[in-house]
C-alpha cells in the first residue's frame, strides 16, 4: 500500500517539529551566513575607502600601532606612487587631503585597471620594534585597516620595487605622544 502524498509531506513537517535541534541549526547557519556577508559587505569597504581622509588615517595609524605594537616610539608612512609606470613607495612625512585624493585615485585605477604594476602595499608603515630592533612593516588593506606584511589572511608585498627611503626618526610620519600622567 502506499501513503498518499499528503501524509508524507505531514509525516515530514511532523519531525521537524519533533526536532527543534534541527530548528535551531537551521537558524543558526542562516545568521552565519547573513552575518559573514554583512561582515564582508563590499559597500561597507567601499564607503571605508571612500570616506578616507588624512585625520581618519592618522587616527587609523595611531589606533593601529598604539594597540598592536606596544612600545614602537615613531613610524613613517610611505604611499604608492606610479611617476615611473610602476607601482614604488615614496615615504611621507606629510601628507595632504589633496595628495591622498591623488593617492586614493590611483589605488583605485591599480584595483580594477591595468596601472601602475608591481607589488606593492598602496599604503605601508614601517617601524622599529624595540624587542627585536629591526624594522617591521605593516601594510594597508584595500577594507581600510593595516595589518602585518605577509600574514596569513591577506598576504602582501611592502614593495618588490627596493630600494625605497629608509624609516628615520627625522623622517617619521607618526611619534608616540607621551602618555600623560595624572
Amino acid at each position: 500500500t502506499r501513503t498518499p502524498p499528503r501524509a508524507v509531506a505531514g509525516k515530514h513537517r511532523s519531525q521537524l517539529t519533533r526536532s527543534p535541534r534541527r530548528i535551531v541549526l537551521w537558524v543558526a547557519a542562516v545568521f552565519f551566513v547573513i552575518g559573514g556577508l554583512a561582515a564582508s559587505n563590499p559597500l561597507n569597504r567601499y564607503l571605508l575607502w571612500r570616506n578616507l581622509s588624512v585625520d581618519k588615517l592618522d587616527r587609523m595609524i595611531d589606533s593601529h600601532l598604539h594597540e598592536r605594537h606596544e612600545g614602537v616610539e615613531y613610524a613613517c608612512l610611505y604611499t604608492v606612487t606610479c611617476a615611473s609606470g610602476r607601482a614604488r613607495l615614496e615615504l611621507r612625512t606629510s601628507l595632504s587631503d589633496t595628495e591622498l585624493d591623488d593617492i586614493r585615485e590611483a589605488i583605485w585605477r591599480r584595483k580594477f585597471e591595468d596601472y601602475c604594476p608591481g607589488r606593492t602595499t598602496n599604503l605601508g608603515l614601517e617601524f622599529l620594534t624595540p624587542d627585536a630592533g629591526q624594522a617591521r612593516r605593516d601594510i594597508w588593506t584595500f577594507g581600510g585597516g593595516f595589518m602585518g606584511e605577509h600574514t596569513r589572511f591577506n598576504g602582501g608585498s611592502f614593495s618588490q620595487e627596493a630600494p625605497w627611503e629608509p624609516c628615520t626618526l627625522e623622517r617619521a610620519y607618526w611619534h608616540r605622544e607621551p602618555d600623560s600622567v595624572p
